[in-house]
């Protein structure tokens, strides 16, 4: 039978690393099928998800990884590890003509390679039994600099057994943002499916639920400046202190599959203690990128209204110690000199919390000279998309 001998590799190697928190049960070694596995991505209603376009997902690889159960049992009874971090996306050229985009219509499949050297590689259902699946954006090996995106196949269960709503037997992720806006990266995780077998066709995926928090800023002044011949700039904001790595693992509650994320537990020594980073935003001379460098001393302005005037964090409830830093000029408009700068620390511990798939909006209001002080208000609104160039597109969401 094709593809037999690459499945059956596969499972050899990845049997060895089945879940140590699962009945142990006899090896069962499924047979592959020719049938191989396909995801699609059918959009349900409008919403506006950072990278949950179709056009976006057919340019975002993901990762899947799928455990095999005997015919007749569900996941996490016997279930056997089949796919490890296997990379899925799409060929773009197959889904669009230059002309006429349809991303409706795409699937989602096994590949090698990215970019120009993409070739499909699809993985196959075995013969018998179901798979189910958890998949996460983006792929580990395409994370750069410092974030950090690990998929845990055999979470130890001294660790499970403290999460609440935890499906047994599913994976941890070990997510850490990057601590620059400009290198980060929307991380997201696809809703778990269980006990799918061979004959469902292609599969629905679900990636619209955002479990990041995303963090925007709006600045304004007050005091007096001579407005003809001075100007007051943000040139930098940081997060200091804040929890900075976690788990996520996969949730069933009532029925309904979802995320949470484990803030009791470090994923670095397994202690309450959590570890904690510091994020920066440094918008320098381009304070206001689409705007006036200048802040308005009545309305506020989005500092850097880019994507990388965003910072993605883990949803949290600040901790003591956590900090908003605050850097600003006020410079002389014709030569550019600094007539004042200062930083002002902000602390975080008692403010509003991070939600889960939320955005917080901090407004800003730096005091001029004679003061040099800056307070903060905070808003937690819906997470939107303003950089979604596709207008009215139908999204997964």
């Amino acid at each position: 039978m094709r593809h037999t001998n690459y499945i059956l590799s596969t499972i050899a190697t990845l049997a060895l690393l089945a879940g140590c928190n699962k009945p142990e049960t006899a090896s069962v070694t499924p047979l592959a099928s020719d049938e191989p596995i396909v995801f699609k991505a059918t959009p349900q209603t409008k919403g506006n998800p950072e990278i949950s376009t179709l056009e976006r997902l057919a340019k975002q690889d993901f990762s899947v990884s799928a455990w095999y159960t005997p015919e007749g049992e569900t996941f996490g009874i016997g279930s056997t590890l089949y796919l490890d971090n296997r990379r899925f996306g799409t060929l773009e050229t197959e889904v669009q003509s230059p002309l006429v985009p349809d991303y409706d219509h795409a699937l989602w499949q096994g590949i090698t390679g990215s970019g120009s050297t993409k070739a499909a590689t699809p993985a196959y259902y075995p013969l018998d039994g179901t798979l189910t699946f958890f998949c996460y954006a983006p792929v580990q090996e395409d994370v750069t600099d410092a974030s950090d995106v690990y998929l845990i196949p055999n979470p130890d269960a001294a660790i499970t057994s403290q999460l609440t709503n935890y499906i047994p037997g599913s994976p941890l992720i070990r997510f850490q943002p990057e601590a620059s806006s400009v290198n980060q990266i929307d991380f997201i995780a696809a809703t778990p499916l269980l006990d799918v077998n061979r004959a469902s066709g292609a599969i629905p995926l679900d990636f619209t639920r955002h479990i990041t928090t995303r963090i925007e800023f709006w600045c304004k002044y007050t005091g007096y400046v001579d407005p003809l011949t001075e100007g007051v700039k943000i040139t930098q904001i940081v997060l200091r202190d804040v929890i900075g790595s976690e788990y996520l693992y996969f949730t069933e509650t009532s029925g309904t599959l979802g995320h949470a994320w484990c803030s009791t537990i470090s994923p670095v020594d397994g202690s309450p203690d959590m570890p904690t980073a510091t994020y920066t935003l440094s918008v320098g001379d381009n304070a206001l990128i689409s705007e006036d460098a200048y802040l308005d001393n009545s309305t506020a302005k989005w500092v850097n209204n880019t994507i990388n005037g965003i910072i993605y964090v883990l949803p949290q409830t600040l901790p003591a110690g956590a900090y908003m830093d605050v850097t600003y000029q006020v410079v002389n408009r014709s030569s550019a000199s600094i007539l004042d700068e200062n930083t002002v620390s902000i602390p975080l511990n008692g403010t509003t919390a991070w939600p889960i798939g939320k955005a917080v909006r901090y407004t800003l209001t730096v005091s001029v000279p004679p003061r040099n002080d800056v307070t903060l208000s905070a808003e937690v609104v819906d997470w939107t998309d303003a950089h979604n160039n596709q207008g009215p597109q139908e999204l997964m969401y």
